[in-house]
């Protein structure tokens, strides 16, 4: 009885790894990334807004965007890339857009 026991466990622990391989290690990556993505826009929006109070002459544009990029670069892909410069890019302009139509 008890090596039936024994034998049946031992079956099961292919079964649990694959199970928790398959489904449940995607499912926390995709949260990780979300959450991840949610603290990005944050630092997003707060970037701009310091770079309209920073760069706050006529055609500085350009320099403001620059700025942001280089933050938001600097503060989240030192040690890997988590997000690409055209990311950046187009959160910041939703950014900007959201801060001036309010």
């Amino acid at each position: 009885m008890n090596e039936q026991i024994f034998n049946i466990i031992l079956l099961c622990i292919p079964v649990i790894g694959a199970v928790i391989t398959g489904i449940l290690v995607p499912y926390v990556k995709t949260k990780i990334s979300a959450t991840q993505m949610e603290e990005i826009i944050k630092w997003v929006n707060k970037a701009v807004e310091a770079a309209e109070v920073l760069f706050d002459t006529p055609k500085s544009g350009e320099e403001k965007r620059e700025y942001v990029i280089d933050f938001i670069d600097k503060m989240f892909n030192s040690k890997k890339e988590v997000i690409t410069q055209d990311q950046i890019r187009i959160l910041l302009e939703s950014a900007w857009k959201q801060m001036n139509n309010v």
